[in-house]
């Protein structure tokens, strides 16, 4: 008889992930995170206000903008994060193939982090958000890949 090929679909935003699998009838979590920081507010991430600066011409003062959003930064290091998990489980043998549900951010953010292994077990990618869908409610969205 042979062996029945593992299927892990990933549910990803960027402050919580679900790695899920088929068992019997339904499906069960392998794996789930949660993002220490993820509703932490501004104040609580950057330690100061913008800076300042000084017109040439005038004594006008300006605010300067930060870069980078320091909120999206978390939330990118997070997918990071979980990409890393599935490369390890990869290479260990833990699935045969892959399918990632994600917010389009987390979902390109896990494109990224994936390497050439894991990406090759990759079977869908789907630009969704199922984080917060009941186990129960999942077969109706993976009817389509499973």
């Amino acid at each position: 008889m042979p062996k029945r090929r593992i299927v892990w679909f990933v549910l990803a935003d960027g402050s919580r992930a679900r790695f899920v699998t088929r068992r019997g009838e339904g499906y069960e979590i392998v794996a789930e995170y949660d993002a220490p920081g993820a509703h932490v507010p501004t104040r609580d991430i950057v330690s100061d206000r913008p800076g300042r600066q000084h017109e040439s011409a005038t004594t006008a003062h300006h605010a300067v903008e930060q870069r980078s959003d320091p909120h999206r930064e978390r939330k990118a290091a997070f997918v990071r994060q979980i990409a890393g998990r599935l490369n390890a489980a990869s290479a260990e043998g833990a699935f045969d193939e892959l399918v990632l549900y994600a917010a389009p951010r987390a979902l390109a953010e896990l494109r990224v982090g994936l390497d050439d292994g894991t990406r090759a077990k990759l079977k869908a990618e789907i630009a969704k958000d199922l984080t917060k869908t009941p186990l129960a409610e999942l077969s109706h969205h993976f009817a389509d890949i499973a």
